[in-house]
């Protein structure tokens, strides 16, 4: 008899915590999400070149932006490896700048896509055209997306980051 009770109070905590994540999934926003733009300068100093960031919502063109990413888990369960999946834009009238975005690693999958693509894709980005693979630059891609491949618990955070170059 204490057996089927410690199994039956296990199967009830898995059911409840499958019910909890499920509703948590349900929710509107479980991850909130906020975007922050840095103008990039290269400044001399007496060692060599540094990066500059001076948080800005205006640019020029020929200015690079970094753009900082936080996600934020507001939900009251974890999330599972996988479920977890941030996009970021690359806005008309910029170009994505090469290698700049967070990369891959044992914990976030970085992604990429374009017009001509079809989903998002590992890189280098290469979509079918006329029955042939063509390579799709960096400069042509439209957005990033990382898929966090650990679980993500209530108020864990994320930061990702990624460049683009505002159009001449």
């Amino acid at each position: 008899m204490k057996l089927f009770k410690v199994v039956f109070l296990l199967v009830l905590t898995a059911f409840v915590h499958g019910q909890e994540i499920q509703a948590c999934l349900e929710e509107a926003s479980p991850v909130a999400v906020s975007f922050k733009s840095f103008i990039v300068s290269k400044v001399p100093t007496e060692v060599g070149i540094e990066e500059r960031f001076e948080e800005a919502d205006k640019a020029r063109p020929g200015q690079v932006i970094e753009y900082r990413v936080v996600a934020k888990h507001v939900c009251g369960s974890t999330l599972p490896a996988g479920a977890v999946g941030i996009v970021g834009p690359v806005p008309n009238q910029t170009t994505f700048v090469n290698n700049s975005a967070t990369v891959s690693s044992e914990q976030i999958q970085t992604q990429f896509t374009c017009v001509a693509c079809d989903g998002f894709f590992d890189p280098p980005v290469m979509v079918s055209y006329e029955e042939e693979k063509v390579l799709i630059e960096p400069e042509d891609y439209t957005a990033v997306r990382w898929t966090l491949l650990v679980p993500f618990g209530p108020g864990a955070e994320v930061s990702l980051f990624y460049r683009v170059t505002l159009d001449q």
